[in-house]
Formats: C-alpha cells, structure tokens, sequence
C-alpha cells in the first residue's frame, strides 16, 4: 500500500520533499480529501497574485488523478480544505511510468 502525503491546508508544499520521491520523477497523483487541490509543476512555488486567476494550475477534484509532464524541475500543491477538521489534504502519490 502506497502511503499518504498530508499537506497543511492552506500554502504551497514541495510534493516531492513531502513524498521522499526523487525530484524530477514524474509523477501520478491522486486526491483523496474533499476539497480541491492546485497542481503546480516549476522549481519554485507559483507567485501569489491573488483573485481567481488560476492560468498554469491543475485542479483536482475529489478522487481526481493528475500526471505531471515528463522531468519536472519541482511539484508544488495547494490544498483548499482537508474536508475534515485535521487542516491536512490527502494525496496519493507515485512515480508514473507511462
């Protein structure tokens, strides 16, 4: 069973330093919390702009799968709410091999 990575809800997270995976191994990433997730694949966290402009971000929804591309320098995610009271997102992540 492959183990879950909790984010905190709420700011950018490193996936690959929260999953101990390898940076640059590509990725297949499942949510499995309640609330949505925001995908970012570059070296350093997204720049906060506020508002609703999401443009570059994948969303996930509740039991969404996502694959990043092929080597990404890094892997960033965003939790909106754990959809319980831990303050903690739940993914399943895994190197994809296509």
């Amino acid at each position: 069973m492959i183990p879950d990575v909790k984010p905190p809800v709420g700011s950018w997270q490193n996936l690959y330093t929260l999953s101990g995976i390898a940076v640059g191994t590509r990725l297949l990433i499942q949510n499995k919390s309640a609330g949505g997730v925001l995908v970012w694949e570059g070296a350093t966290p997204p720049p906060e702009i506020g508002g609703d402009d999401r443009h570059g971000y994948s969303i996930m929804g509740n039991g969404e799968p996502v694959k990043t591309g092929a080597s990404p320098a890094g892997v960033w995610v965003m939790c909106w709410s754990g959809g319980d009271f831990s303050g903690l997102g739940r993914l399943c992540v895994q190197e994809y091999v296509p």
